[in-house]
């Protein structure tokens, strides 16, 4: 199957991501509240908006919204952070979330960023492989979460 991978700029795109996110939120394993996520999505791209960061969004062949990522500017300087990389189920296995991350990846380094940082759940386990299979190395806190997260980076 293949994938289209764009960043996300126009209405249509940023409706499709925020239906994505209403998706996460409603399938995740941990309640996201505490990070005002309703607001979040409600205000896309906010955060994830140019020139500090990116929203991105993968199409199916048949343009059907299968997965998206964000990062933006966030912690020490030369840092951003990934965020929100959620997979439809029905497109999970396919190596659309590895192609996400490689793509916030490439974007990241080429606006600048020296790392990129993010947080998971310990339970998240294919995400942590995936994560260290791209290189990311487990790192201190860079914010104090209320969640128990664990904490990668990778140079860029």
């Amino acid at each position: 199957m293949s994938f289209a991978i764009l960043e996300a700029c126009s209405t249509t795109h940023v409706q499709q991501v925020q239906f994505l996110l209403r998706e996460y939120v409603a399938t995740s394993l941990v309640d996201l509240s505490s990070q005002s996520i309703d607001a979040e999505i409600a205000g896309l791209p906010g955060d994830y908006a140019p020139p500090t960061g990116a929203l991105f969004l993968a199409t199916s062949a048949n343009g059907k919204p299968a997965g998206c990522v964000a990062i933006h500017k966030f912690g020490k300087p030369g840092d951003a952070e990934l965020k929100r990389l959620f997979v439809a189920p029905s497109y999970r296995g396919l190596g659309l979330g590895k192609a996400l991350v490689t793509t916030a990846l490439a974007h990241a380094k080429q606006m600048g960023f020296s790392r990129l940082v993010l947080d998971t759940m310990p339970e998240m386990t294919a995400a942590i492989a995936a994560y260290e299979g791209l290189g990311f190395q487990r790192v201190d806190p860079y914010w104090d979460n209320v969640l128990p997260v664990i904490y990668f980076g990778k140079s860029l």
